[in-house]
């Protein structure tokens, strides 16, 4: 672990020293150290927004809280006199991700950041940075995301037709995060969705069908790029699309305050949708393909047939189907990159994934990405076509909710 810890302290140091310098740079930096340090295996898609978010907005609340162009998310003390923005979002986001994964390979990191941009570690700016993290770490200490992996307890009609049960020895996952307290939402059931579609119905048939032969393991009805796409979109959203929102931020030539709230509207959304999806999904508790197609005989759908057998080309998730997570946080993020640059930036975006390196995806919009992500899924083997698309769409209701009520521009607007 110790051998660890020194390697990822050293590729966090090169990428503070290789970084250029720009207004934003502090924002950039830690948001890129936050990522690295949470898109990992050890931690669901959902905590990983959790997290990011945490930082993210203690940035945000440490900016503003100095120069006043946004509304704070925490209530927060007067700055004191000759705090600098730059250094107080440093100790925000240090304090914030050392009070997440404790120990000290973030120290050398948050040393030469103040180095790189001639911070003095007497800037008050430090004392007030560190003060925002500790609240907001206090803020979400007993959010309920540390009960939320158990116990599950299996509905009543666990094992019909329909009823998503775990397979073979899969441990449902995070079968409580619904519950978990949200951000900026009301409740996780605050845009619950209706129920997926009945058994017998026409649409349940057409996205069981299309799924049956796109997205089986071995198939000629998908294309090389299609499976390609699958593969591309089994890594975490914030793998895939922190990357988009940071080439926007310099692109548009954000500076300080702009570029931290954008990453704090960004993840607040994110986060806040993972909760809303996961409430769905253990509300509802429908089946994935997987099981749907295997026992396509006893679904009472004359328009299906099972296949006993069928297998998907990625490996069936251990949470239930019904609304998909990744087109939730998707859609999500999506949204509040068009609420905030159009959906048509002015740029081509560049999208890559730790899941499938050398393979780039380039969209001239955000919602090419959303798009592209529903069908992944479906080629995937691993959701229903209804299941990514209502995602989505839960995923933009709750983006909305969260511009319009969380870090508003001190001039009264919704947006800068």
């Amino acid at each position: 672990m110790k051998n660890v810890q020194i390697s990822i302290a050293a590729a966090l140091t090169v990428l503070l020293l290789a970084a250029p310098t720009r207004a934003n740079d502090v924002v950039l930096e830690w948001n890129t150290i936050a990522r690295t340090l949470t898109v990992v295996p050890a931690l669901a898609p959902v905590q990983q927004a959790r997290i990011m978010a945490i930082v993210q907005v203690a940035v945000h609340d440490a900016v503003s809280g100095i120069t006043g162009r946004y509304a704070s998310y925490q209530s927060l003390d007067a700055a004191p006199e000759g705090a600098s923005p730059e250094a107080a979002a440093i100790a925000a986001a240090y304090y914030t991700l050392k009070g997440v994964f404790g120990g000290t390979t973030l120290d050398a990191q948050y040393a030469a950041s103040l180095a790189l941009h001639n911070l003095s570690q007497l800037d008050p700016g430090i004392e007030f940075g560190r003060t925002i993290a500790t609240r907001m770490l206090a803020l979400r200490a007993h959010d309920g995301s540390a009960a939320a992996a158990g116990p599950y307890v299996p509905p009543s009609d666990a094992g019909s037709p329909g009823v998503w049960v775990p397979l073979g020895s899969q441990v449902p996952l995070l079968p409580g995060w619904g519950n978990v307290t949200p951000f900026v939402l009301r409740s996780g059931s605050q845009f619950r969705p209706d129920g997926p579609p009945a058994l017998d119905s026409r649409r349940y048939a057409r996205d069981y069908n299309e799924i049956l032969q796109l997205g089986r393991a071995t198939t000629l009805a998908r294309t090389d790029e299609q499976t390609q796409i699958a593969l591309f979109w089994r890594a975490s959203p914030t793998a895939i699309w922190n990357g988009v929102m940071q080439q926007a931020i310099v692109a548009r030539g954000f500076d300080t305050s702009a570029a931290a709230r954008a990453l704090a509207l960004f993840y607040l959304a994110a986060s806040d949708a993972s909760v809303a999806c996961w409430d769905a999904k253990y509300t509802y508790n429908f089946w994935r393909p997987q099981p749907a197609i295997v026992n396509g005989e006893i679904d009472g759908n004359h328009r299906t047939a099972g296949e006993p057998g069928w297998l998907p080309l990625v490996a069936t998730p251990p949470h239930p189907e019904y609304p998909s997570g990744h087109t939730s946080n998707s859609g999500a993020m999506a949204a509040i990159l068009e609420m905030i640059f159009g959906d048509a930036p002015g740029i081509l975006v560049e999208a890559t994934s730790p899941q499938n390196p050398g393979f780039v995806r380039y969209w001239q919009t955000f919602s090419e990405g959303v798009d592209e992500v529903i069908e992944a899924r479906i080629y995937s083997g691993i959701h229903f076509r209804t299941a990514d698309e209502v995602g989505a769409r839960l995923g933009r209701q709750v983006a909305h909710f969260v511009m319009t009520h969380a870090l508003r521009p001190r001039n009264g607007s919704w947006k800068d």
